[in-house]
């Protein structure tokens, strides 16, 4: 995936609320959007360096948005708004996911039952719905989802498994906006509702899948690496 617009490195002062944040470019501080409702709060600490992607439009309130933060030598994506949508996406239209391959259709935000899927993908005989979640958190090689309490996402599990066990094809894919992490588990710590509703659609036959990404800044990019294994079993115990 393309890292579109204008990059400005800035450092971070500190988050107002879940959509703005205060950084420093240039010795001038000014306001920029938060494109993840999730709390980051080990990511964004003060001082730490992040990329801004600067806007032209003058009908914004800010003139930019905090997209990529510098965490222990690593670029971190916190675009969870679009880049794990769009990462998948390409994917799928382009053929790097075996698994999917057999479908002829893509469609884009789906309404099925009383949700919108990410995804949702059809073929003469068959049809399958995916549910996208980005990962920002890791520690100690793990990534943990979500970082922040999840009533949409608990939803989200609970309709995919009705999907699953009504015969039609259901998937979460996990897409880790980061290169650090070797396996993705619930965060049961934040939100264990999210965790159970996660192992029950694992019981049921939902597909739970998960993918590292490398965001290089350099090439102006950021793309898939390899799968990583969800693992289950509570954070908690």
């Amino acid at each position: 995936m393309r890292i579109e617009g204008e990059l400005v490195e800035a450092k971070f002062i500190n988050r107002l609320n879940r959509f703005e944040a205060v950084v420093e470019v240039e010795g001038i501080q000014e306001l920029a959007h938060v494109p993840n409702t999730g709390r980051l709060k080990e990511l964004l600490t003060e001082g730490a360096t992040v990329l801004l992607r600067k806007y032209d439009r003058t009908d914004r309130k800010t003139r930019f948005g905090l997209i990529i933060v510098r965490k222990n030598g690593i670029w971190v994506s916190i675009d969870s708004a679009n880049a794990p949508n769009r990462i998948m996406f390409e994917a799928l239209k382009q053929g790097k996911l075996q698994q999917f391959r057999d479908y002829s259709q893509i469609c884009r935000e789906v309404t099925v039952l009383n949700s919108r899927f990410d995804f949702g993908l059809f073929s003469e005989d068959k049809e399958y719905y995916i549910e996208v979640k980005g990962v920002t958190l890791v520690e100690n090689r793990q990534g943990f989802f979500p970082d922040a309490p999840t009533k949409r996402g608990v939803r989200h599990l609970e309709e995919l498994t009705q999907l699953r066990l009504s015969g039609k094809g259901a998937g979460v894919v996990f897409i880790v906006q980061r290169e650090d992490a070797e396996v993705v588990r619930p965060n049961d710590r934040t939100d264990v509702d999210f965790g159970n509703a996660l192992r029950e659609a694992g019981k049921a036959g939902v597909d739970l899948m998960a993918y590292v990404c490398r965001v290089d800044v350099d090439q102006r990019s950021m793309d898939i690496v390899r799968e990583i294994p969800v693992v289950l079993e509570s954070s908690q115990s």
